[in-house]
């Protein structure tokens, strides 16, 4: 959705692959369509893949390899050599495309995510000229974890190839920073690395949320008919509520947030019948044993709980797919509490999306300390999944809090949440990009979308403390 929002704001080209099955049906004699459906307002160009490239790129390298690698969620990485070739063999046909859809030699390409680190090096080769910055959303591993990794100096390489890197933390632009210092030899300051002759500009930029559209959502006069009838559909008539909104990933830490509901159940009798806790999530890379064997977990930990405590239906309510925006708003407006109980994260933006969605100032946001969104988001409340009684505390917290203290924590959150959105983050990483030295920087390339330039991104002043 964030970066949905910088391509209706800033216009451009954005270039992906296509995997659904009506994909090829709906592009032009171009592999192009206009998106999205509700507002056509940008192209999307579309990038054909095998079956096995697919596999061995996608589901091989860069999510049982890297996404393994970067987060420490105990899942072992695995590394093939036929997937790395794929994962070269597919960054080099995103830089061909990339390099026909350039409207001219010096327009900036913004690189998205650990599944494109090769497209620099290549798209230099064609365009020597290019313009290129790379956003890194998840963690980026500590150099002692990334030696995991066989193939770790040419990912290295291909990111510096970069004129501009920037990732989610300052923890993660501190490990790659010593990861090219002892991988490569690279010449290394606070914010830059020097290499081959040529300098890559390297920052922390924390990805926000398109929070006016949330707010316009959740203002919308239809709101409560929305939340009314999703309660319904959820067959949610308890006065307390919780959320969880997640990818059905093993990092997200579904299975903790599951044991603390259930040990607060044990604790507090009172609350039997009294809580639902709607889990929402979204199947994802199922085909790979990991998720596969979290999904089954969730599963049996759901119909355990629902078991154990039938009162009014069971307290878990879990649904398999994902919500559109609308209904999500609606839900995070029906919620008392929403978990986020990563085990290792980049960011996690439904923990901003749920503030953005409070504009009653109501709401309380139950955040792990792992996750990236920890960094900013101050007046959560802290748990390490990890800790089950601790985790259970801060349910307990969450749910007995005090109207003022709730407000007071809520008024907080939305200042940060709101000063520093999806185009701020934009803005930060696009604006340094067109005004980086030429003289210090030779001749860069790079590319995942092709970005219209704008002298300036709107810019909303924080809002003003709550009332």
């Amino acid at each position: 959705m964030a970066l949905d929002a910088l391509m209706r704001e800033r216009g451009g080209v954005w270039i992906a692959h296509g995997s659904g099955n009506a994909d090829r049906d709906v592009v032009d004699a171009n592999d192009r369509i206009m998106v999205p459906p509700d507002g056509p307002s940008y192209p999307l160009r579309r990038l054909w893949l095998t079956r096995e490239e697919a596999s061995r790129y996608y589901e091989g390298f860069a999510n049982e390899g890297l996404w393994p690698l970067c987060h420490e969620a105990h899942v072992r990485p695995v590394f093939r050599a036929p997937d790395w070739d794929a994962y070269q063999r597919v960054n080099e046909r995103f830089a061909t495309v990339i390099e026909q859809e350039l409207p001219e030699a010096a327009a900036p390409v913004f690189i998205q995510d650990y599944h494109l680190a090769l497209v620099a090096p290549a798209l230099r080769a064609r365009c020597p000229g290019a313009r290129t910055a790379l956003f890194w959303h998840i963690p980026w591993p500590h150099p002692d974890r990334l030696r995991i990794c066989p193939w770790r100096r040419e990912l290295l390489s291909g990111l510096l190839a970069n004129d501009l890197l920037a990732f989610q933390l300052e923890r993660d632009r501190r490990n790659f920073i010593a990861a090219a210092r002892d991988e490569l030899g690279a010449d290394v300051a606070r914010s830059a690395v020097r290499m081959g002759g040529r300098v890559t500009a390297v920052q922390a930029v924390p990805i926000g949320v398109d929070y006016d559209r949330i707010q316009g959502i959740a203002r919308r006069p239809t709101l409560a008919a929305d939340m009314q009838r999703l309660a319904a559909e959820l067959r949610i008539e308890t006065p307390i509520v919780g959320v969880g909104v997640d990818r059905l990933d093993y990092t997200k830490g579904i299975p903790e947030r599951l044991e603390a509901l259930d040990l607060l159940l044990k604790r507090r009798p009172d609350l039997r019948g009294r809580v639902t806790f709607v889990q929402i999530g979204v199947p994802s890379r199922s085909t790979l044993d990991s998720y596969m064997a979290v999904e089954q977990a969730i599963d049996r930990k759901v119909e355990e709980i629902n078991l154990r405590y039938p009162e009014a239906g069971g307290p878990v309510r879990y649904r398999k797919s994902a919500l559109q925006i609308r209904r999500l708003v609606a839900l995070f407006r029906l919620a008392n509490f929403c978990v986020v109980s990563s085990l290792h994260d980049g960011m996690n933006l439904v923990a901003k999306e749920f503030v953005a969605a409070r504009e009653d100032l109501d709401g309380v946001l139950v955040l792990s300390e792992l996750a990236g969104a920890a960094q900013e988001l101050h007046d959560a409340l802290a748990i390490n999944p990890y800790d089950a009684e601790g985790f259970a505390d801060a349910l307990e917290h969450a749910i007995d809090m005090p109207a003022d203290e709730r407000r007071r924590r809520m008024g907080a959150l939305r200042r940060v949440v709101a000063g520093r959105d999806v185009f701020n983050w934009a803005s930060d990483i696009l604006e340094h990009l067109n005004n980086l030295d030429p003289a210090a920087l030779p001749p860069a390339p790079l590319g995942a979308s092709l970005v219209r330039r704008r002298s300036a991104f709107r810019r909303r002043p924080p809002e003003p403390p709550a009332s």
